[in-house]
């Protein structure tokens, strides 16, 4: 009676473990278990579990990791921490760790296997959201870090790491808040957050020495352990404060270009009005060469406005790539020689023979014009131009003899409204001829580009050369 008694109190302890504890054939017929595990499995009782025909089998959703696991067993007699998958009554998925040994028969067969589960669901979601949390974190362009309480760095992921130039062994060693953040006390830095966090611009020095504006979020947070963490996310502000200033310079230079075509149509305009009005109005005062230099007047002003719109409409059509150009075989000296009388001063190199070149002849002059305008402003006292045969191009050199270009700018001044010294344009000047010149020659298959050789600075216009020239020339 005693024994007996003694027996049932040991069944009654079993079934109140809250540990999931069973008992089961090789084949996976269940032969004992508590309500822990009927519970952990979804049966409203033991007796239902157990009644299931090879629940254990069952529920085991991978049938080669529960070969696995009885392999592991047999081999070894026991096996701890096994991770499976099981099967709940209602088809949902339960994740276990299983530790289970075997117990045998006299002649050394398994006799049933016995062990204790553990529900660790929870815990594999749980670990599997933080590694997908640090595989974004390691991934973002942004700088991630944490402090804990000592001040010491916790965290840093890839692009923290990267900016401090901190390897991961550096990081294991867990460097002081002040190495990482020098000249901020950690207990300074833990006030100014406070527990509401704090956001703003900060400059901290790159693993270069580099000074670099940042824009920062920075919280505070208590741990488990009651400690004090500083997490910190922080945004390099580098690019954008160039651009920032990038478009700061294009609106100054914006407002300059509208003052300055403003000025530079009105100054021609007012002269052909003023002219145009002196020859309506006394037309018979005036002798027939004083009308033809009056009138030659009015054609040279009007020339100079036509140069200015057609530069301001391929400087806005080129951008949105309807700018008109239509190449043909053209003999470029006479095209040269109809500006010597407008532009006398300048010293004229020209061959005696044809030179063809396929290009727009319109646009061609159009370049030329504006390569002499831009000498005559910016360039020294002597200009001189020259065109020759360079292999399979057409070269049109204009050079003058001025102080040129410093070598660091000389891309620059092929930019819109810009000169060589990135101030924007000044009076007299729209800022537009290189870069238009640049555009157009590159459209009709050529190039432009600027080089400063002994006292003189050259402007090289290449253009391709027609067939039949280049087999003349070889």
């Amino acid at each position: 009676m005693h024994v007996s008694q003694r027996l049932g109190e040991i069944d009654d302890l079993f079934d109140r473990l809250p540990a999931a504890l069973y008992r089961t054939t090789a084949e996976g017929e269940i032969l004992a278990t508590n309500a822990a595990t009927a519970d952990l499995l979804g049966y409203p009782s033991v007796q239902e579990l157990i009644a299931r025909d090879n629940a254990a089998a069952y529920s085991h959703v991978d049938p080669l990791a529960r070969r696995e696991w009885k392999e592991a067993i047999e081999a070894n007699g026991v096996v701890r921490d096994f991770q499976a998958r099981l099967r709940r009554r209602d088809g949902t998925l339960v994740w276990v760790r299983d530790t289970a040994r075997a117990i045998y028969d006299d002649d050394g067969s398994v006799r049933f296997y016995e062990g204790v589960l553990t529900d660790i669901t929870a815990e594999l979601r749980a670990a599997n959201s933080s590694a997908i949390l640090a595989g974004v974190l390691e991934t973002t362009a942004d700088l991630v870090t944490v402090f804990d309480s000592d001040g010491r760095l916790r965290f840093a992921n890839g692009a923290a790491r990267s900016f401090l130039g901190m390897s991961e062994d550096e990081l294991h060693s867990r460097p002081e808040f002040d190495r990482v953040v020098p000249g901020l006390a950690w207990e300074q830095a833990v006030e100014a957050v406070g527990e509401r966090g704090w956001s703003g611009e900060v400059t901290l020095t790159d693993r270069v020495g580099r000074e670099c504006p940042l824009w920062a979020v920075v919280t505070v947070h208590r741990g488990q352990d009651q400690g004090i963490y500083l997490a910190a996310i922080a945004r390099d502000l580098s690019q954008v404060k160039k651009t920032q200033r990038r478009l700061e310079e294009l609106l100054t230079a914006k407002d300059v270009f509208v003052a300055t075509v403003s000025h530079e149509l009105r100054n021609p305009l007012t002269g052909v009005m003023g002219l145009a009005e002196e020859l309506r109005d006394r037309f018979d005062e005036f002798e027939d060469g004083e009308r033809h230099d009056l009138i030659t007047l009015i054609a040279h002003q009007a020339a100079d406005m036509t140069s200015l719109v057609e530069d301001l409409l391929v400087a806005v059509r080129s951008d949105i790539g309807e700018v008109a150009v239509i190449p043909e075989a053209v003999d470029i000296v006479p095209q040269l020689e109809e500006l010597v009388p407008t532009y006398g001063s300048i010293t004229w190199d020209l061959p005696p023979t044809p030179l063809v070149a396929w290009v727009d002849p319109q646009r061609f002059k159009q370049i030329i014009r504006n390569l002499l305008s831009n000498a005559e402003r910016h360039g020294g006292a002597r200009v001189r131009v020259s065109a020759t045969l360079q292999g399979e191009s057409v070269e049109v050199c204009v050079s003058d003899d001025g102080d040129g270009v410093p070598p660091e700018h000389t891309e620059r001044i092929f930019e819109p409204y810009q000169r060589a010294d990135g101030v924007p344009v000044k009076k007299g000047s729209v800022g537009l001829g290189l870069n238009v010149a640049r555009r157009l020659a590159r459209l009709m298959g050529g190039d432009l580009d600027y080089r400063h050789e002994g006292k003189w600075a050259t402007f090289r216009l290449t253009l391709p050369a027609t067939a039949s020239l280049r087999i003349l020339s070889s």
